[in-house]
């Protein structure tokens, strides 16, 4: 027999069944909202709606619970946004919670920031992964040094096709990323090598709008989630506190912010000034705003305190790099 679906019981059924079926209409999923949905009908019949959705009643659906994510509070908050609009369309008062709510939400996040030492072991351990058919002993090497060496996010590392990686040029060109700001980004020579390493092995064959990063299932993307699993497994066998993802341990992301950080580094050590750091970062890693990219200055001196030291030696590059190699050889080919 077919599992029963859930209904809606609260007083405001008919408006969260009408609600999801319009956003669907519009060719939204609405998959994970309409689980927030029976969510928040299920506690709004706890509340009055004698003066429509109250500030109360709102406040309890978005307070951070001891289980959740910083995302997690970030998608109640959007939720019930998009909603509260939705019935002052239809003439309903609703109270939405503001831009206090959404920066309480992310103050809760603080990124791990990698020593280079770290990021080295990281390297090692990706390198010396066992061939299997999955091809991860080819993917994470190269993966892992691509977030570091560039700083894009994961979504827009995973995006890339065959044609955004032009390895004559070294440079990879992000399309249609979170902020909507395409560009172009230049890669060292040794990540040059990785990558040029990783296409002789995957993609003897191929077509420029294949998947760069191409699984062999599927339909060739990889999952996101599922490299954040790997990158845990690998991270909680390095001597670095972390309770796995879900714990509040060191996650993907962290490798943009350690890039942003380290690159930071070089540019200070080399007599750049902080505004001028600031642009370059920012137009780099495609931040909407300097306010964006000034957020990461602030961990500087917590994650490296001699950072404003004063040094004769200036680095001759801005962005962290790769130890220069002859030839890519992971540890598993000398057998």
């Amino acid at each position: 027999m077919p599992e029963n679906k859930p209904v809606f019981t609260g007083t405001l059924a008919s408006y969260l069944e009408a609600f999801i079926t319009e956003k669907r209409t519009l060719g939204c999923r609405y998959v994970e909202e309409e689980r927030l949905a029976h969510e928040f009908d299920k506690l709004s019949l706890q509340f009055n709606f004698s003066e429509g959705m109250s500030h109360e009643l709102v406040d309890e659906f978005i307070k951070f619970k001891p289980n959740w994510q910083a995302t997690t509070q970030k998608r109640h908050i959007s939720f019930v946004q998009n909603f509260g609009r939705y019935l002052i369309n239809h003439d309903i008062n609703a109270f939405l919670p503001g831009y206090i709510s959404v920066r309480k939400a992310k103050s809760f996040f603080k990124p791990y920031i990698f020593s280079h030492s770290e990021i080295d072991e990281l390297f090692m351990a990706a390198d010396k992964i066992r061939p299997n058919c999955r091809n991860s002993h080819i993917l994470y090497p190269v993966l892992f040094r691509l977030l570091y060496g560039t700083g894009i996010r994961i979504s827009e590392a995973l995006n890339l096709n065959i044609a955004d990686v032009d390895l004559n040029k070294k440079t990879i060109h992000v399309i249609n990323p979170k902020n909507k700001k395409d560009r172009v980004l230049p890669i060292s020579d040794s990540l040059a090598e990785y990558c040029c390493w990783y296409q002789t092995k995957i993609h003897s064959i191929y077509h420029n709008n294949d998947p760069f990063f191409k699984s062999n299932r599927g339909n060739g993307h990889y999952c996101r989630n599922n490299v954040q699993v790997y990158f845990s497994n690998i991270v909680a066998n390095m001597n670095i506190p972390t309770n796995r993802y879900k714990g509040g341990g060191p996650h993907l992301h962290c490798l943009r912010h350690t890039f942003c950080i380290h690159s930071l580094e070089q540019m200070l050590k080399a007599n750049v000034t902080h505004g001028v750091a600031l642009q370059l970062l920012s137009a780099f890693m495609g931040h909407q705003s300097l306010s964006a990219t000034a957020k990461y200055l602030q961990l500087t001196a917590e994650a490296f305190p001699d950072l404003l030291a004063v040094i004769e030696d200036a680095y001759h590059d801005i962005f962290p790099k790769i130890e220069m190699i002859k030839e890519v050889r992971m540890p598993y080919e000398n057998d």
